[in-house]
Order: C-alpha cells, then sequence, then structure tokens
C-alpha cells in the first residue's frame, strides 16, 4: 500500500521536471531559428539607420539641429545593433565548447535562445519607432546641427599619380597643377593664389584642378564660384552652396541671411574636422568674405577652410586676400602652342601655301590659349590670302602691346559676323555685365530691344536665339560653359565690346553710389544706350537721370524696398528694356508714365503698392513679375493687348486675376503661373469672381502655359489646349512642382475617383506629354496604357505614386512607352506587373532607368523576354518590396542575357529576393534558379565595377 500511495508523488514529480525542463530544451534546440531571426531583424533595423542616416547628413549640410527624440533613437539603435551583432559572431564558438568542441554546448544555446528573443523584441520596437522620422523636418529643426559621428577629413597626397595627359592637359599645366597641389597640401598654406594676363588660361586651368581634387578625394568639398568684374554677391553664395548641398539658402531672401547660414556651415564642417576647398576666379579687386559667409579674419584672410583664387593682379591676391602662396601662370610654350593651334586648324598647317603664315600666327597669339583659339576659329576655314590678309591687318594696328593685338583680333572676329542680329545679341551680352548671361532673360530682352524682330513669334525667335549663340560660340566670341546651352563671355570680350564697338555709346556698369559722380557725367549719360546697377547695395537711387538714347536699363539690387523715385525715368523716352530687381513702386504718380517706348518689363522680388500703374504701357510685349508682393491683378492690365509673353511665377500671395483680363490678351503666346494663382472660378459661376480657365480659349496664339489647377472640377468640358507646344500642367493638390526637364510636363494628383483623364482637354495632352506623374489614382483603368486613347508616343519620364488601382503598366501590343527613359514607381500597392501579356517589340525600347519602390504585390521587375529588348538601361533600383523573388523572369530560354549599359544595381530590403534571374513561376517552367543563373553575361563579359548609389 505504501508503493501506491507513493505512485501518485512520484508521478507529480516527473510531471513537475518536465515542465522544470521543457522550455530549457525547446530554447536549446531552436537556437539557429533565434539566430536567423536576430540577424534578420538587426538587417532591418540597419537598414532603417542607414535610411536616416540619410535625413541626417541633409540636416547637417543645412546646419539644422538633430532633436532629443531622434538622437536618443539613434543611440539605442546602434546600441541594440551592435550587441546583436556581438551576439550572434559569438554564437558559434560559445555553442560547440562542450567535450571539446565535439557536442554543441545545450546551455550556451539555451543562453543564446532567451537573450535572442529579449534583443528581438527591443530591435523589433526601435524598427517600427524609426516610422516616425520620415523626412528631414522629423529629425530636426533650424539651428547650429548636432552631428552623429565624426569622419576622419581624407588626406591630400602631394605625391599623387595625376593623369593630365590623358586630359589634353600640356607639361606646362599639369607642373603648374602639381605645385597648386602641393601647395594646397601644406597645412601653413590657408589660401592659394593663380596670377596671370587675362586669356592665358587660368580659368582652364582652375576646372583641371577642380577635377583631380574631386576625383582623387582631396577634400570633402569642394565649391567653385566666378567673382568675375562685377561680383554677383547672392550668385556666388548660391554657387557655393550648391556644392554643398545646402539647399536651404533658397529660403534666404537677404545676403545677409544666406551669408549666416553659410557662415554656420563652415563652422560645422570645421568642427567636425572636414576638409573644405573654396575656388573664387576671376577676381578683380578684393571680394569681402565676410559678405558671402566664408568665414575669415580682420584681414579678410580665410578661417577654417583653404581658399583658391585667380586674379589678373597679384596685388589683389596677397594685399586684399591674404594669400600665403602664389603662382604666375605664363603662356603656352612655343611648341605646346603649335600644337594648339594644329589641333584646331587641321592638316591646312602641314600645306606649303599656309606654312609661311603659321609662324607669323603663333607669334602674334604671345602663347595665350585665348588668342591661339581665336586665332584659330579666324583662319581655320580661309583661304591662303584669308591668311594673309588677315594677319596684315592685325599687323598694321598703331596701338602697343598685347591688348592692341587682342582687341585687333576681336574687332576682325567681330568684322566678320555676317549677321548683324549677332553684333546686337554681343552688345545685349556685354551690357547684362554677368559672366554667364541667363537664356531666357536674353530672349526677353533682346525681344525688347528689337533683335528678333523677324521672328514670328516667341518660339521662332528661341529658335533663332540658340543660332545666334552658337555663331558667337564658332567665332569664340562667346565661350561653352559645361555641357549642354551653357556658354559664357569672357572679360576680354566684354571690354573690347565695351571700349571699342560702344565707345559712342557708351556702357555704363555701376556696383554703388560712389561711382554715380565719376561714371554719370553728363555726356556719358547723354550718349549711353545701356546701364546696368549690378546687384548694388544702395539706400536710394538718383531722383533723374538724363538719358535720351537709353535702350536698355537693368537696376539689379540685394534690397526689396529701395524706392524707385517718381522722375527716375522723366527722361528716358527710348527705353525699352527696363528689369527691376529688389525694388519698391508707388503708385502716384506713376514710375512708368513716361515709358512709351517700353517693350519688355521685369520685376523680381518687388513690391508693387498697385499693379493698375502697369495698365500704361500700352506697348508692353514682355511682362514678368516674379517672387513679387502682388495680390490682385486688375482690369487695367487686360489694355495691354500687345502682350506675348505674361508670367507671375513665384506670386504666392497673388489670390484675385479680375475676370476678363486673361481673355483681353489675345496676341498672348506665353503665361507662366507656377507657384502663383490657382483661385480659378468655376466656368458657370454667375457672376465670376476670379478669372476661369475658359478665357485661355480666346487666347489663339497661346502655345506654352504653366498653371496650377487644384480643383479639377473647375475644368471647362470645352477647353482648347490642342495649341499648347509646351506646357506645365499640375491638376489636384500637390505639394510642390516636380522638376522635370522636358518641355511637356503633366502632373496629376487626384485624391479621389474622378473621371477628369476621360476630359477631352486632358486626352489632348495625355498623348504629347513628355514628363508624366501620377498620384493618388483611384476607381480608374488597371493599366496605366490605357489612360490615353492614342499611346504615350513622346512620353520620356513616367511617375506613378500612391496608386491603388493601377495593377499594370503596359498590358497592350500595342506600342505605348517606346519613348520612355525613365520609370518611377513607389508604393503602388496592387501592382503586379509592369508588363502584362505579350507587349509590342517597340514598348520600353529606349528604358534608361527603372525604379520601383513599396509595391509590395509585385514578384518580379521584368521578364526575360523584355529584357533584351532593353539596351539601353543603364540604373536598376528597387527596394521595399515584400514579394520580390527575382529581378528578371526566365520566361524564355534563349541563353545569355546581356545588360552591356548597366552601370548602378541598388537593391534594398527585399526579403524574398532570391537571384536576380528566378524561373518562371508558371507550373510550365522546369528551369530552376541555378540553371538561371548560369546563364546570365553582363557588360559582355567584362569585369567592371558597379556604382551603388544611395
Amino acid at each position: 500500500m505504501s508503493i501506491e500511495c507513493g505512485l501518485p508523488t512520484v508521478w507529480d514529480l516527473l510531471k513537475g521536471a518536465f515542465h522544470l525542463l521543457k522550455d530549457p530544451v525547446v530554447y536549446a534546440m531552436s537556437s539557429k531559428s533565434f539566430f536567423d531571426s536576430l540577424k534578420e531583424e538587426a538587417g532591418k533595423l540597419e537598414n532603417e539607420a542607414r535610411r536616416v542616416d540619410d535625413l541626417a547628413q541633409e540636416a547637417r549640410n543645412n546646419i539644422r539641429n538633430l532633436n532629443d527624440v531622434f538622437m536618443k533613437w539613434k543611440k539605442r539603435a546602434d546600441e541594440a545593433s551592435e550587441a546583436a551583432r556581438n551576439r550572434w559572431e559569438a554564437f558559434e564558438k560559445d555553442s560547440k565548447s562542450c567535450c571539446y568542441g565535439r557536442l554543441p554546448n545545450p546551455y550556451g544555446r539555451y543562453k543564446f535562445s532567451t537573450e535572442a528573443e529579449a534583443a528581438i523584441k527591443v530591435i523589433r520596437e526601435l524598427a517600427q519607432e524609426s516610422i516616425r522620422f520620415r523626412g528631414v523636418g522629423d529629425i530636426c529643426s533650424v539651428g547650429p546641427a548636432s552631428t552623429l559621428t565624426t569622419a576622419t577629413a581624407s588626406n591630400l597626397s602631394a605625391s599623387m599619380s595625376v593623369k593630365l595627359r590623358d586630359h589634353g592637359v600640356f607639361d606646362s599645366r599639369a607642373s603648374m597643377i602639381r605645385n597648386i597641389m602641393d601647395a594646397l597640401a601644406d597645412n601653413s598654406n590657408s589660401v592659394v593664389g593663380v596670377y596671370g594676363m587675362g586669356g592665358v588660361g587660368k580659368s582652364t586651368l582652375l576646372e583641371d584642378v577642380k577635377r583631380i581634387l574631386i576625383e582623387e578625394r582631396s577634400f570633402d568639398w569642394v565649391a567653385k564660384a566666378d567673382v568675375s568684374k562685377n561680383p554677383n554677391i547672392r550668385t556666388i553664395q548660391g554657387n557655393i552652396a550648391d556644392a554643398l548641398g545646402l539647399t536651404d539658402i533658397k529660403n534666404k531672401e537677404t545676403s545677409d541671411a544666406r551669408a549666416e547660414l553659410l557662415r554656420r556651415r563652415f563652422e560645422e564642417e570645421e568642427r567636425n574636422k572636414k576638409k573644405v576647398l573654396i575656388i573664387l576666379d576671376n577676381l578683380w579687386e578684393g571680394l569681402d568674405l565676410k559678405s558671402v559667409g566664408i568665414p575669415c579674419g580682420h584681414d579678410n584672410k580665410a578661417i577654417g577652410c583653404k581658399l583658391l583664387s585667380t586674379s589678373r593682379d597679384l596685388n589683389v591676391l596677397q594685399r586684399e586676400m591674404g594669400c600665403d602662396k602664389a603662382f604666375v601662370l605664363d603662356g603656352l610654350q612655343a611648341e605646346e602652342a603649335r600644337a594648339l593651334f594644329e589641333r584646331m586648324v587641321g592638316d591646312k598647317v602641314c600645306e606649303d601655301e599656309f606654312r609661311p603664315s603659321v609662324n607669323e600666327a603663333l607669334h602674334i597669339s604671345a602663347g595665350l590659349p585665348f588668342l591661339i583659339v581665336q586665332m584659330a576659329n579666324l583662319l581655320k576655314h580661309a583661304d591662303s590670302s584669308g591668311w594673309r590678309d588677315a594677319l596684315y591687318q592685325i599687323k598694321r594696328c598703331t596701338n602697343e602691346g598685347i591688348s592692341a593685338k587682342i582687341n585687333t583680333l576681336l574687332q576682325l572676329s567681330y568684322d566678320h559676323l555676317e549677321s548683324e542680329d549677332a553684333k546686337s545679341l554681343l552688345q545685349l551680352c556685354a551690357a547684362y555685365a554677368a559672366s554667364e548671361p541667363s537664356l531666357e532673360n536674353l530672349l526677353r530682352y533682346g525681344f525688347g530691344l528689337g533683335i528678333f524682330r523677324k521672328c514670328s513669334s516667341m518660339e521662332k525667335a528661341r529658335d533663332r536665339l540658340s543660332v545666334l549663340i552658337s555663331t558667337l560660340q564658332a567665332s569664340s566670341l562667346l565661350l561653352k560653359n559645361g555641357y549642354g546651352d551653357g556658354f559664357k563671355i569672357h572679360d576680354l570680350v566684354r571690354d573690347f565690346v565695351a571700349h571699342f564697338i560702344l565707345r559712342d555709346h557708351p556702357l555704363l556698369v555701376l556696383k554703388d553710389k560712389e561711382n554715380w559722380e565719376t561714371e554719370l557725367s553728363e555726356d556719358k549719360l547723354k550718349s549711353c544706350r545701356a546701364i546696368c546697377f549690378t546687384y548694388a547695395d544702395m539706400k536710394e537711387l538718383p531722383r533723374v537721370l538724363h538719358c535720351p538714347e537709353l535702350q536698355t536699363f537693368l537696376l539689379l539690387t540685394n534690397r526689396k524696398s529701395l524706392e524707385v523715385p517718381n522722375s527716375l525715368f522723366q527722361s528716358m523716352g527710348n527705353l525699352m528694356v527696363l528689369n527691376l530687381t529688389g525694388t519698391h513702386l508707388t503708385c502716384s504718380p506713376s514710375p512708368f508714365q513716361f515709358l512709351k517706348s517700353l517693350n519688355t518689363l521685369c520685376l523680381q522680388r518687388c513690391s508693387l503698392d498697385d499693379v493698375a500703374i502697369l495698365g500704361e504701357l500700352k506697348g508692353l510685349q514682355i511682362l514678368s513679375i516674379v517672387d513679387s508682393d502682388i495680390r490682385r491683378l486688375p482690369e487695367q492690365i487686360g489694355q495691354l493687348v500687345e502682350l506675348r509673353l505674361l508670367e507671375l511665377s513665384l506670386c504666392s500671395n497673388l489670390e484675385i486675376i479680375e475676370p476678363g483680363v486673361l481673355e483681353s490678351l489675345t496676341n498672348l503666346e506665353e503665361l507662366y503661373m507656377e507657384h502663383s494663382f490657382d483661385q480659378w472660378s468655376a466656368g458657370e459661376q454667375t457672376p465670376p469672381t476670379n478669372a476661369s480657365l475658359i478665357e485661355l480659349n480666346h487666347m489663339k496664339k497661346l502655345c506654352t502655359l504653366h498653371v496650377s489647377i487644384p480643383d479639377p472640377s473647375v475644368l471647362p468640358k470645352d477647353l482648347d489646349v490642342e495649341k499648347l507646344t509646351k506646357y506645365r500642367i499640375r491638376i489636384g493638390h500637390a505639394r510642390c512642382w516636380k522638376q522635370f526637364k522636358g518641355s511637356r510636363t503633366l502632373e496629376l494628383k487626384l485624391n479621389s475617383t474622378s473621371d477628369i483623364l476621360r476630359a477631352k482637354c486632358i486626352q489632348s495632352v495625355l498623348c504629347k506629354t513628355d514628363d508624366l506623374f501620377l498620384e493618388e489614382l483611384k476607381g480608374i483603368e488597371q493599366s496605366i496604357c490605357r489612360l490615353s486613347q492614342e499611346g504615350f508616343p513622346q512620353l520620356k519620364h513616367l511617375e506613378v505614386k500612391d496608386s491603388p488601382s493601377v495593377h499594370y503598366i503596359q498590358c497592350s501590343s500595342f506600342p505605348t512607352f517606346k519613348a520612355l527613359e525613365r520609370l518611377l514607381l513607389e508604393n503602388v500597392i496592387n501592382l503586379e506587373k509592369i508588363c502584362h501579356n505579350r507587349i509590342s517589340i517597340e514598348s520600353f525600347s529606349t528604358l534608361k532607368v527603372v525604379k520601383v519602390k513599396s509595391c509590395d504585390k509585385m514578384e518580379v521587375l521584368f521578364p526575360r523576354s523584355v529584357v533584351r529588348r532593353l539596351p539601353h538601361l543603364e540604373k536598376i533600383k528597387v527596394e521595399g518590396c515584400e514579394l520580390m523573388r527575382g529581378i528578371v523572369e526566365a520566361d524564355d530560354d534563349h541563353g545569355k542575357l546581356e545588360l552591356p549599359k548597366l552601370r548602378v544595381l541598388k537593391l534594398h530590403e527585399l526579403p524574398n529576393i532570391q537571384n536576380f534571374i528566378t524561373a518562371s513561376s508558371a507550373p510550365s517552367s522546369s528551369t530552376s534558379d541555378d540553371q538561371v543563373s548560369t546563364q546570365i553575361a553582363f557588360f559582355n563579359g567584362r569585369r567592371v565595377s558597379i556604382l551603388v548609389e544611395d
């Protein structure tokens, strides 16, 4: 009986022991699962940390405080990631320490599993918390920046190998570049300078130095600005800020505020021990670094960064800029000058009839690259008699010195221009007083001066301007500037035009009031045709300027309250072009009452008491009011029936355009209203309280339109937009205008079910759009290709975002996207495939960039049959797609797949990715992932490096 009575007690003990040992055994046996989960969750947290690090870097670039919430989260996330990494690295070692490593250590595995479980919980909570940090504003506020880490500044290697010959750099220039870089590497030098006469090639040399420094990563930041003879502080600040990624500077109105922001940024870089180089090219006189925002001492010497400058005058560098080391740049050596000349002129220099003139031409050029290029361009298309005549004209110049030769050579180039319009445009570039004139401003000023009087439309005037610039570049009177359509005017050419071409009609460029007494003499004012106040920091203007022949008056100031005297223009009856930047205009009496010949009026950052005073300018053809304080466009503007172009961009306070004003402007060809008026009246509203879109139908010549329409319901059914050749139309409440490069852009953000896409006016622009942005599309066709009845034959850029109704991009055999170059898809939660069913061989054939983010139903990017037809594909980025198992789906078995131009590949946060190319999910497919992966050959079998961009 005692045994029977004891049995329950033993059984209870056994059950208790089982339950006691159950959890440890399970934890020990599950250690591998906990190991995998820990690595996976830690990886997700590190991805989030990298994402917010990018936000933190942008914040540091813009001198912003990182708030405490973010800083604490970042610290905890870093600590959790580090602890997890240490834990799994020790796991295998600790778990195999039993019986001399022959058996796993059960206690070690149990301990790891319990610790990993707790760590996984913490990591998941941290990853969840990171959701709050979606933008820069979520992690910081404006103020002195806090930093997470301090990066070690890269070292400038004085002995680095510089491959200059590959870039066509001559030996004398290569030697100078090495000297400059050695001087910059010397810690005892903070300011390095290069001086030499105009045309010797200082600017070109600095471009080579900048390129090499960036390639070699000798500095953390390299910024370059062209100072020129008439420095524009805002432009200099903008160039430096762009190089530093300091985007917040655009929000600062005054130069002082911009300087303060730059100064704080430089001080932040110095605290972080980052190396910064500022390149200031073309100093004519000392530049006040403090006014720009570059930290400096009382002697104007840069502090906390290095400065590299060029000037024609050594005294400017040494006395006014505190230069520690200065190098003189001489002309090219004889053999280098000959090589440059021969490179430009070609084989003609070897012909017997030209050979005697070559040495003479080189002698005249005196080794100056600018003169050599001028001479070569002048002679390369001439016959032998033309060579002899040109050289004779230069030699008979009575003035002495190289300046005489330069001016004579430029005079010959100028005289060889067959087009009087080209000469007038060159004079306008000189009067502009900027080394890099704005193409758009040249068009508007030139139109007002009658340079394009033979052009029947603004669009033809743009074409003509492009031709004239090419003509001047071919004669080296204008220089190319970077890539594309960039151009600039050399100081030598500007001086030549001002002092020789316009000597009878002086060009006056003034910077401050101190110049007035000497420059604004009665004789000069009587005959001058152009005056430019170039970003003068002045407190008042002259009461009267007696300029009866004045045609162009450009007043560019850094203030917004500079009063324009009512009598200022009373003796400017022939004024055709007027630009006022940063001024205050009163309404009684009107300062414009005397300007009967004015054709172009540009107002920027101005304050107008009453816009109605502009109604007096009956002959006005160009009216541009940008970033100015106006609230109403009154009925008097409707009197400007000769207007060809009207711009009202960035006038954020403009809320009313009187009904009937727009429809009165029947000759208008271009209307720009970005970031401006958008309170359109509905067509049926009676009486209308504001302008309505139907008024655009009265503008029969309208071909360019930039407009925002927040409320789609105000779109008239019969709105005529067929005539538009260029447009930027935004429909819906988008946060900001997308910055596309195309000339025909359509942005649609339709946050409710809408049939606006069926409207005739929208269909008429969809078929010729270059750039299309679609957001929050609901209740529409499942496929993007079916949105346009005619397809998208000209579409180059397509971006689709937050659109749940979209399941496919292309699902038709019709060649819909045959011109598409960029495809961006973000948070299209129901997108299954880009290509559905058989598509045309032409679709996507020009695609260069594809980016897909947070499209969780997508399993593959493209089928292999489509990828074979993407020979131009350069960049692939796929992020945050939960079900993505492969980039390319093997839907055929035609062997090797090639992507010869692919240079960027980013695959991020793809938890189910298996391979770049994966087997088809169709039941008939028997191709395994392992088999298809061996069939890929990228880059034609060459070994290359792929740049992975953030």
